[in-house]
């Protein structure tokens, strides 16, 4: 994660570092092509069950697509699993967020190859990249009960379904199942507000968790809370920001 992207430097040399090294250890993209296969299959059904077959053929579809040689280049699968599972970014500027979020979207097209005999020259849809970089105050954090055991089976269960919702939003390519996902995503807020105030968790808290709307391109937080907003619990790898900071 940076703390601080601005126009998303340092996250994209780390991207190209880490590129750059799954280049050398997988140079054919075996491993990687495997182990984005098997995510998919222990990912689909999590949630709307009734709709997992259907899905799991369509992400596996794309998922061979995005390997193919012949309509992309290799680093384009690693960057866009890369940034789907490992990168993380958040700003008090929402212009810097939008610029960090066009530099991804560049470094993913230009791995792609153009082919003028097919749909939109072969040049695939981006992916959504609201939950992987938001607009927040990564000073100020949330305040928490200091006993409160994460535990509750009924909180855990609607925070998993909600981290599902945000991996689908990413590759999501139709406005109709992007429209349900933002709504499924508040039906499990406001149920995520009951639970809460059952918890005993602070009221300014609750309702700063229950209104943030990551899927917006305006949403601005004054606060940040890497277990809410991306749904990471324990930490990251990396911390890396510019040192004035």
């Amino acid at each position: 994660i940076d703390p601080a992207v601005g126009s998303g430097a340092f996250p994209m040399g780390i991207l190209h570092k880490l590129v750059y090294i799954l280049s050398k250890i997988d140079p054919d993209n075996t491993l990687w092509h495997e182990l984005q296969h098997q995510k998919v299959l222990n990912e689909a059904g999590k949630i709307f069950e009734k709709e997992n077959k259907r899905e799991r053929e369509e992400q596996l579809k794309e998922l061979n697509e995005n390997f193919d040689e012949a309509m992309n280049y290799p680093d384009y699968a690693r960057k866009l699993y890369l940034i789907e599972n490992s990168v993380y970014g958040v700003d008090i500027q929402n212009i810097a967020v939008q610029i960090c979020k066009l530099r991804f979207f560049l470094s993913l097209i230009i791995d792609q190859k153009v082919d003028k005999s097919r749909e939109n020259f072969g040049i695939k849809p981006l992916p959504h990249l609201e939950t992987k970089f938001v607009c927040a105050n990564t000073l100020i954090g949330l305040e928490k009960p200091r006993q409160l055991s994460f535990s509750d089976s009924v909180l855990k269960d609607l925070k998993e379904e909600l981290k599902e919702i945000y991996k689908r939003f990413f590759r999501v390519k139709n406005r109709n199942e992007k429209k349900r996902l933002e709504e499924k995503a508040k039906e499990i807020c406001q149920e995520l507000k009951d639970e809460l105030k059952k918890l005993r968790f602070p009221n300014e808290a609750i309702e700063k968790i229950a209104n943030f709307n990551i899927f917006s391109q305006t949403e601005k937080a004054d606060w940040f809370d890497p277990e809410w907003m991306f749904g990471v619990e324990d930490g990251f790898d990396i911390v890396i920001g510019n040192p004035p900071y």
